[in-house]
């Protein structure tokens, strides 16, 4: 038997979805969008949590 692949949810980095939910993967994230999308998530888990890895990771990015 095979095991099943999870789906994975996308939403518009600048919508209200990326603002609440934590399980979704962003479309769209420009710099500015993902320093307002850390404050409002930057007490959640980045383990729990895929906006904070997505928005870390542009923005570390965009520091090299």
């Amino acid at each position: 038997m095979s095991q099943a692949v999870p789906d994975k949810t996308f939403v518009h980095a600048d919508g209200k979805l990326a603002e609440t939910m934590c399980r979704v993967h962003l479309m769209e994230l420009t710099p500015q969008r993902a320093e307002e999308l850390l404050r409002i998530h930057q007490h959640h888990r980045p383990d729990e949590c895929i906006v904070h890895l997505e928005v870390a990771y542009l923005l570390m990015a965009e520091v090299d």
